[in-house]
């Protein structure tokens, strides 16, 4: 079952905050990103075993995503898995999934690279 992840956020700047937001753009787990006064919100469909990914940025939001604070909120709703339309090379979000410590510790890597 997937659940539905919030990330409420602000970077220093507006201008940080919407290059922050777009990073997620391509992102295979966001189903809307938008900045509205400075703050950016986006709405996620994640696997129920990466809820630690949300958490990690809402514990450390300037290590994780370079935001100055952020907020996450939980919806355990009946949400259907995610489809990946196109596989990649690269994930789309610029992250180096071959870097990360929680590769196939964690996270199976980004759908869009690695497949659901």
């Amino acid at each position: 079952m997937n659940i539905l992840g919030i990330l409420v956020g602000r970077a220093e700047d507006d201008d940080r905050t919407s290059k922050i937001c777009s990073m997620f753009d391509g992102c295979p787990y966001k189903l809307v990103n938008t900045v509205r006064d400075g703050v950016l919100f986006i709405l996620f469909n994640l696997p129920e075993d990466h809820r630690w990914w949300l958490e990690g940025i809402r514990d450390e939001p300037g290590r994780t995503l370079g935001l100055c604070e952020a907020e996450v909120f939980f919806s355990h709703m009946d949400v259907e898995p995610l489809e990946v339309v196109e596989k990649m090379e690269t994930p789309p979000c610029g992250s180096d999934c071959e870097r990360c410590v929680h590769l196939h510790e964690r996270c199976k890597g980004c759908p869009s690279v690695y497949g659901p």
